[in-house]
């Protein structure tokens, strides 16, 4: 009987004692895997929640009289009498007529609004707002024609509320990091566009690299904050 006693402590003390160092290393380590887990989610999450593509469409529901009767005499909108966009709105179209671009704009760049449009950085200033507004697109099937834009070609910005052309400064390739992007969207000195998609053209899924264009604004109602 002693015998059997003893080998059970054998087998089962071992045992007891590898659960119970089990249990601690889970009680340490919980808090990092969920963070390390929510970290991964945070990568893998495409800039903003899917929401439903049934988008409301700003821009087909608003028409021409109703947008020049929003301008005063100065050019300017009144930003107490603006509709701003929400994630997932259609509010304009991205027409570059040199190279074939006639895109729809909607508010917000996640996969999914990308799959239907051009989409705009939702921490950017939309047109006619000072500033800079970042607007993307997949390089297919039609976006990446923005690469054989030159200096002094047009862009036009049609919204629902007003329609803005901006003329083009520079074209470059760079990575998607890219610091000036972020030192543009600081900038608060001047109105600008800069447009971009994914480089090399024919690539397909993840890149690295960003076809980059800077515009300056040239024409188009101005959002008026003090009104």
């Amino acid at each position: 009987m002693k015998k059997f006693k003893r080998v059970g402590a054998f087998i089962y003390m071992p045992l007891l004692f590898m659960l119970f160092g089990y249990l601690i290393i889970y009680i340490i380590g919980a808090p990092v895997i969920n963070f390390a887990s929510s970290a991964v989610q945070l990568i893998l999450l495409n800039d903003a929640p899917s929401f439903d593509t049934k988008t409301n469409d700003l821009f087909s529901t608003t028409d021409q009289a109703a947008k020049e009767k929003a301008v005063n005499e100065a050019g300017k909108i009144a930003s107490s009498e603006m509709v701003y966009p929400v994630s997932g709105d259609q509010f304009g179209q991205v027409v570059i007529e040199k190279v074939g671009i006639n895109e729809p704009l909607f508010y917000g760049d996640s996969e999914e609004i990308l799959s239907l449009g051009s989409g705009q950085y939702i921490g950017s200033m939309i047109p006619g707002d000072l500033g800079t507004t970042l607007i993307g697109g997949h390089n297919r099937p039609s976006f990446g024609q923005i690469y054989y834009l030159e200096q002094g070609d047009q862009i036009v910005i049609n919204t629902h509320y007003g329609d803005y052309t901006y003329q083009v400064t520079e074209k470059k390739v760079s990575t998607k990091s890219d610091p000036v992007i972020n030192e543009r969207l600081g900038d608060k000195s001047k109105r600008s566009l800069i447009l971009y998609t994914c480089y090399p053209l024919d690539a397909i899924g993840w890149a690295d690299d960003r076809v980059f264009v800077f515009a300056d604004y040239v024409s188009g109602p101005i959002i008026d904050e003090s009104i």
